[in-house]
């Protein structure tokens, strides 16, 4: 029987959303200097915090689409899938704003490091990609790349990288070095987090999942009374410290609302319209984040130039257009690039025979197949990235 987790869907929404508010205050109230009933306190900044609930998804998902996968040839499959559905609606989003810094002679060697090689560390701050958001790429392509390494080495080698995973991150917190502040990075714990819940969690009783959410929320919402001190800005990713607190303060309660939705949604039957729709705007979340960069740019420069509305007003349309935006973009760009990334041309020297024998038209229509892992849980996962 396959295993379906709508839950995971829905929070994948939540968590773009979150991100696109945060930034909508930002936008109203920091740049554009207008009142809004977000700013001010707590929850301007809050939404970001979906970025550690979107890393520990990520850790959940890859785990359970690739159990039973070990070897060089399915590493590769699995890093070719991944490729390919992150990279190229990305780098095709990033182009204006770097036909822009090109332009103006502000398109650094660092800053094409970061958004074409996922690698944000010359020195010991991080250097942000050109879509400013893609930061959080970096991280997901990171562990992908440790996630690769672990499938083609069998099951010792992938408790070995988990091992230097964590023993980078002790070490990050006393050695200051480019490659620890990346590779040593706290946040890394967080796709750890949901590799566990994975691997341990899955046979939780219905009411323990009801109790795991609970605490998460309740988790998150101490956070939003008591505050979160800088955890929201670059100093979680260039401060170690900092970046702990961020995982203690938001990424446990994410990997205990994850573990509880993901038990939680199990057994539910077929979707109605309502969640049919909250789980393909889970599928488009990916789309959302990237696209919502640019049309806070737009809106900007409209409301710059000498629009005005009020700051709430401003925040709703920033929110709404978003969304629209990146579901436009999802069904109109993004499934036909991956349709197109999937051709038997670029597929072949990546996917198994069995891959290349059954390309064709997936549940989600983007015409690639399912993959399927054990359980029958569909790997349709791409980060929406936070923050």
């Amino acid at each position: 029987m396959r295993q379906r987790f709508d839950e995971i869907q829905v929070l994948r929404f939540v968590a773009a959303t979150g991100v696109v508010v945060a930034h909508a205050v930002d936008l109203t109230a920091g740049r554009l200097g207008l009142e809004t009933v977000l700013a001010g306190g707590t929850a301007e900044d809050f939404g970001v915090a979906g970025v550690d609930l979107f890393f520990v998804i990520s850790g959940f998902i890859i785990a359970m689409t690739t159990q039973g996968q070990a070897g060089l040839r399915a590493a590769g499959d699995f890093l070719w899938r991944r490729v390919r559905r992150v990279a190229p609606i990305y780098w095709l989003l990033s182009l204006p704003i770097l036909v822009g810094m090109a332009r103006g002679g502000a398109l650094a060697p660092d800053v094409a490091a970061a958004t074409f090689l996922f690698w944000p560390f010359s020195g010991l701050e991080m250097t942000f990609p050109a879509l400013g958001a893609g930061w959080t790429l970096c991280f997901e392509m990171l562990f992908y790349a440790g996630f690769g390494l672990a499938m083609a080495g069998g099951g010792r080698v992938g408790w070995g990288l988990a091992s230097v995973a964590v023993g980078a991150v002790i070490l990050g917190l006393v050695v200051a070095t480019p490659v620890l502040r990346f590779v040593g990075s706290p946040m890394v714990l967080e796709f750890l987090i949901g590799v566990g819940i994975a691997r341990w969690g899955r046979g939780l009783p219905e009411q323990a999942a009801v109790a795991a959410v609970v605490l998460g929320l309740i988790g998150f919402g101490l956070s939003l009374g008591l505050g979160y001190g800088e955890i929201d800005g670059a100093a979680a990713l260039n401060q170690p410290l900092v970046g702990l607190a961020r995982v203690v303060i938001w990424g446990l309660p994410a990997g205990l609302v994850v573990l509880g939705a993901a038990r939680m949604g199990r057994d539910d039957p077929a979707p109605g319209l309502v969640r049919r729709g909250l789980m393909f705007m889970g599928d488009a979340s990916y789309a959302v984040y990237l696209v919502h960069v640019l049309v806070i740019r737009g809106l900007g420069r409209m409301f710059e130039a000498g629009a005005v509305l009020p700051g709430d007003a401003v925040v709703v349309l920033t929110v709404s257009l978003s969304l629209t935006a990146g579901a436009a973009v999802h069904v109109w760009v993004e499934r036909p690039l991956m349709r197109w990334m999937a051709k038997p041309h670029l597929s072949l020297l990546f996917m198994g025979r069995g891959d290349r024998a059954a390309i064709r038209v997936g549940s989600d229509g983007t015409g690639l197949k399912d993959v399927v892992g054990e359980g029958g849980v569909r790997d349709r996962t791409a980060p929406p990235g936070l923050g």
